[in-house]
């Protein structure tokens, strides 16, 4: 990674190197370039540049493209990375050490709260990934800290995401204002100097617009009806629930965002909202899903997807779009595509096939592209070879399973009695007939192991036909505002029909070939071939002999392009990202030929949902460039006030006349939090309310806020699953022994119901399996502990500083010595990462897990001990159940 090659590049560091800004940027125009530009730019001795909010894979990217640079000699030293790992002292001296570091935002926070880090030789901070920096996230209680003990430093944010910040009120606004940052600079796919940078070198482009077969536009048509259909079900439902419809369209629910505006609306009154309501939400997201596998998936594959989504459904509850005559049109025209049912019928070139069945097996219109693509690159080859031999063909797909399938497809040999894709589809369709064999046999197999079964289900079932129901009866239809169209419930394709059909397969399975334990069996043993000398098979391909197979990752294509160097890209599936990675790489390379097949299906929801993309990238920018002349920043002599402001009302009596200063100045609120709760939000928001807080491990509680009280705090899936393992019985049992107030603090989602259960689910007696059971319980074995409910975050820091209000501030040293032995060292407060995998190990509780601790050296030494040292260290009853996790093969439950 030299020095930018295209113009646009330069400028936007150049505007970032001169002013501190947002950089917000459209896909695929290189984004990490621009990122490792400051990486080469501050990888110095005398700079100490934190970098932030950054993944472990953008991480390595990043490192690998600072090394490969040959502009900063010794640079890539001066970038290194700071993680749970290193101990207090270590990431001391690689503060001092100077250069990047790349540094995880929870151990960030706490060393600037311990004041570990020199903030004053902070020279800025770089923010990556700044879409995901929201008032709650650790990352803006970084910058809060650090903008609060340093004012000169710089901050630059980068993203490439623009359709977050245009969603939602004034977002753009509200993400400025956590950066601290007062510009954003714009660059889409259509600003000037893009355009003249890309569009001056442009690569050889042809686009192949591939008609999908009749069965396809058929399925894809009844998809879509079944989708309207699910959505008119929302509607009726939307008046009961006051939803907003407006969002409800088939074209808004074709993308993967349509769930979050469904879920973001249902939240808070999920415990409201019907089983029906609930099903057709999942039921959207499984029509969404077969749209794409519709053009991804072979028709076998296809086939027996739908299949399973039959196999589970629930014969009370099932989904309501599987019963309508569009889902009816589905299922018949998939298994068409497959092979066809025909009386007599043997098949000539496949004696083992399923008698009276004639194989159609549908082969994916794309494959036949593909392979005449393939061939006018061969023959492009031959006529016109590239003069150094860099003949390589890339060919880029979705995702890993349509990679397999073209490398399988690729690997195939032509025939001349047949196309290349039929000995595969031949191959599926065996294998799809031995999937309904073993299911058959593990039907039975269940039904053997649980002979009882039947009978309670049977009864269950009674049970609810025979329980009084209001509502229209069944021959007749309930007249609601706009049911014209509703379509009537059908069962033509029904779960009978298909346990039929897997008989039958199963039958002839049995009968002509060998059982399934034994296929399923050699998934996981194989035979391997041993090979005297590797170097007869392997050794480096000709690149002129090279086709390379790969799926889209986003902005990491661009280091693809630069290492394959390909002089053909085949687009199997559309993506707008990676065409702006050719448009930059063929910019770049102005000398290099480089020829593009872009294939899609015409008129389909492939091209749809690729066209919709761009255009909700462009609609996007276009509401940025608005808000950012219409925006409205506060001064940042205002912004550092705030926590002042705050101090300044604690201070002031009302009972004093003019509302004065009392006499003594109130110091700050503190609280000792638990290095463990970094990883929620709300220390950040406690923080953001002038609380000081004191980093660090402690045994007993999560909060210590006085000497008397001490909170535990427990969200609802935290609760439950305290409840199953016991550890909330043991966590509240040392609270009541040390603490004279123990509180357990249940905090529910701000975007979710405030409600543990329906009241409809409440019983009148206490069982052992409901929670709010385990919760009476609880109280009644421990009378001194209070529950505190909590509707949200923000809520919890009002019920913080009422607790406090006359209380004495904590101790830290206490705090950390409270249920600590003696004689017993105090637990580091940053090597916590071996711990917390320590304590998630069955056998592990809190109680043996320090005596593990201080005995045994590292997570290695433990899983390679045998069960009698471990029965000696732990207990034999622990220690089994540990020793059995540690090595039990769970792969062979599955043969069995």
């Amino acid at each position: 990674m030299s020095a930018l090659p295209l113009a646009f590049q330069k400028e936007i560091v150049a505007e970032l190197v001169a002013e501190d800004a947002l950089l917000i940027m459209a896909k695929g125009l290189g984004l990490r370039s621009i990122v490792g530009a400051f990486l080469q730019i501050y990888s110095q001795p005398q700079n100490l540049v934190l970098l932030i909010n950054i993944n472990a894979e953008e991480e390595t990217a990043l490192r690998d493209d600072l090394l490969r640079s040959t502009d900063i000699g010794q640079g890539g030293a001066y970038f290194r990375s700071i993680t749970s790992e290193q101990g207090a002292a270590e990431r001391g001296d690689l503060y001092r050490y100077g250069g990047v570091l790349a540094v995880t935002s929870r151990i960030l926070v706490m060393d600037l709260l311990t004041g570990r880090i020199p903030l004053h030789l902070v020279t800025g901070i770089l923010v990556v990934n700044a879409h995901r920096v929201t008032a709650t996230s650790t990352e803006a209680f970084i910058l809060r800290l650090f903008r609060q003990g340093n004012s000169e430093g710089f901050i630059k944010a980068f993203s490439d995401q623009p359709e977050t910040f245009s969603h939602g009120f004034a977002t753009l606004e509200k993400t400025m204002k956590l950066l601290y940052l007062r510009k954003v600079n714009l660059w889409p796919r259509f600003h000037v100097t893009v355009t003249e940078s890309l569009e001056s070198h442009a690569a050889d482009v042809i686009e192949i617009r591939q008609p999908m077969t009749k069965a396809m536009k058929t399925i894809q048509a009844a998809i879509v009806e079944c989708i309207d259909i699910c959505l008119q079900e929302l509607r009726r439902s939307s008046s009961a629930i006051e939803l907003d419809i407006d969002d409800f369209t088939v074209e808004k629910a074709l993308f993967k965002s349509f769930d979050v505006i469904i879920r973001r609306q249902l939240d808070p009154i999920w415990h409201r909202v019907s089983s029906k309501t609930k099903q057709l939400v999942g039921d959207l997201k499984t029509l969404r899903n077969l749209l794409g596998y519709l053009v991804s998936y072979d028709s076998v594959n296809f086939n027996l997807y739908l299949e399973t989504i039959l196999a589970a459904q629930n014969p009370t509850f099932g989904s309501y779009w599987i019963m309508t005559d569009p889902a009816d049109k589905i299922y018949s025209t998939a298994k068409s595509r497959v092979f066809l049912p025909q009386a007599g019928y043997t098949d000539p070139d496949d004696p083992n096939m399923l008698p009276n069945t004639r194989p159609v097996l549908e082969e994916l219109p794309k494959w036949n592209v593909l392979s005449e693509i393939m061939d006018e690159i061969e023959l492009e080859m031959y006529h016109a070879p590239h003069p150094e031999g860099l003949d390589t063909v890339l060919v880029m797909v979705q995702d890993q399973r349509t990679c397999a399938q073209v490398k399988r497809y690729l690997s195939t040999p032509k025939s001349n009695s047949s196309t290349r894709g039929k000995p595969l589809m031949r191959d599926l369709l065996h294998g799809y007939l031995r999937w309904k064999s073993n299911m058959k046999h593990l039907k039975d197999s269940l039904a053997n192991k649980k002979p009882g079964t039947a009978a309670p289900s049977s009864s269950t079932s009674g049970n609810h036909a025979s329980t009084p129901t209001r509502g229209p009866p069944a021959n007749k239809r309930r007249r609601v505002r706009g049911g014209g169209n509703m379509a009537v419930p059908v069962t033509k394709h029904t779960t009978a029909s298909f346990e039929k059909e897997t008989e039958a397969i199963a039958a002839f399975i049995q009968a002509t070939q060998e059982g399934p334990a034994s296929s399923l069996a050699r998934v996981y043993y194989h035979d391997i071939e041993e090979i005297d000398d590797p170097a007869d098979y392997f050794g480096l391909v000709e690149p002129n002999n090279l086709v390379v197979v790969h799926s889209y990752t986003g902005e990491s294509d661009a280091r693809l392009l630069e290492n394959v160097k390909p002089r053909f890209i085949i687009m199997y599936d559309p993506d707008p990202t990676f065409v702006r990675c050719v448009e930059v790489y063929k910019a770049s390379h102005p000398g290099k030929q480089v020829r593009v097949y872009f294939t899609v299906y015409d008129n389909s929801v492939e091209e749809q949902l690729y066209l919709s993309a761009l255009r909700r990238e462009k609609d996007a920018f276009t509401k940025l460039i608005r808000d950012k002349a219409n925006m409205v920043l506060p001064i940042e002599e205002i912004q550092a006030k705030q926590v002042q402001d705050q101090s300044l009302l604690r201070n002031i009596h009302t009972r004093i006349a003019g509302g004065g200063k009392t006499g003594v100045e109130r110091p700050l609120p503190r609280i000792v939090v638990d290095s463990r709760e970094f990883r929620s939000s709300l220390p950040s928001i406690l923080h953001s309310q002038g609380m000081v807080l004191d980093p660090c491990t402690i045994t007993v509680g999560d909060y210590v806020l006085s000497p008397n009280i001490c909170v535990e705090r427990k969200s609802i899936s935290d609760l439950i699953s305290s409840f199953a393992s016991g550890r909330l019985y043991t966590q509240v049992e040392a609270m009541t022994v040390h603490y004279s107030h123990p509180v357990l603090l249940i905090e529910f989602d701000q975007d979710k119901a405030f409600s543990l259960q329906d009241k409809s689910e409440i019983r009148p007696d206490i069982s052992i399996t409901e929670l709010s059971s385990k919760l009476v319980l609880l109280t009644i074995t421990f009378p001194t502990l209070r529950l505190i409910w909590s509707s949200s975050v923000h809520a919890t820091v009002e019920i913080f500083e009422d607790l406090k209000r006359s209380e004495d501030e904590p101790d830290v040293q206490k705090a950390q010595a409270v249920g600590v032995d003696p004689d017993q060292e105090i637990e580091s407060a940053f090597n916590l990462t071996p711990q917390d995998i320590l304590r998630s190990l069955p056998g592990i509780t809190s109680r043996n897990y320090k005596h593990v601790m201080k005995n045994v050296e590292s997570l290695r030494e433990l899983v390679d001990m045998d069960m009698p040292r471990l029965a000696a260290l732990i207990g034999e009853g622990p220690g089994q159940t540990l020793w059995d996790f540690l090595h039990k093969d769970s792969r062979m439950d599955m043969i069995q």
